[in-house]
């Protein structure tokens, strides 16, 4: 193309110069920009010049679709790259096994969002220790986060998944699914794009009995 910048007309505006790379980097590492905390200039941005050049910028240039999604009536944006690679649960697929783990993970969150509806969606250690102790999926939480499932757990067996989890939660901020209130003592936000999961996973979504063969599965242990 002989004049990109005469083409994309965002490029030339004093808001592209402010927040144009920031957006980009944001949305090529895979996060998810909603109107949220820090991210909502960077929304702004892509919100106002997604219709101006923007879409056409990213499909063109990468042949990535720049996509504008909803949740609970808040919108936020994402890339879409052409080999998103989903993985599988299963062991034919072992390097994929950390990955997985964490769709799952992710999977129990999209249901624990969906299951306040409209109430406020942050969470304390406290509430998410009382799902997988008591809640309705509990053998596959514990399954998930201890590796097996008993009556009880030892304080060390809790402080090693309570590090876990702050590791996962560090790396679904990355995305935008989360924000987190406090690392320390586990308080997050579960945010709309959450919604993302069950664009990607819907063949698995509602499926117990393919996550519990997956957790379940000695070969993976």
């Amino acid at each position: 193309m002989e004049n990109e910048g005469q083409y994309y007309q965002f490029i030339n505006t004093d808001r592209a110069a402010r927040y144009f790379a920031d957006a980009d980097i944001a949305l090529k590492q895979g996060k998810h920009l909603q109107d949220y905390g820090m991210d909502s200039r960077l929304f702004s941005f892509v919100d106002e010049y997604y219709d101006k050049g923007l879409k056409d910028y990213y499909q063109h240039l990468f042949q990535m679709n720049l996509v504008r999604d909803k949740n609970d009536n808040q919108v936020f944006y994402y890339l879409d790259f052409p080999d998103d690679g989903k993985g599988k649960f299963g062991k034919e697929n072992r390097s994929k096994e950390l990955e997985d783990e964490k769709v799952i993970f992710a999977i129990l969150l999209l249901n624990i969002y969906k299951g306040r509806f409209f109430e406020h969606k942050e969470i304390e250690w406290t509430e998410l220790e009382q799902v997988f102790k008591e809640g309705e999926h509990k053998e596959l939480w514990q399954k998930l986060l201890f590796g097996r499932v008993k009556p009880s757990y030892t304080i060390n067996e809790e402080l090693s998944v309570k590090d876990k989890v702050k590791s996962i939660l560090k790396d679904f901020e990355k995305l935008g699914w989360i924000e987190i209130k406090g690392i320390e003592e586990v308080k997050f936000e579960i945010m709309p794009s959450i919604e993302r999961i069950s664009r990607l996973y819907r063949d698995v979504i509602h499926n117990v009995d393919s996550i519990q063969a997956y957790l379940t599965d000695d070969e993976l242990s």
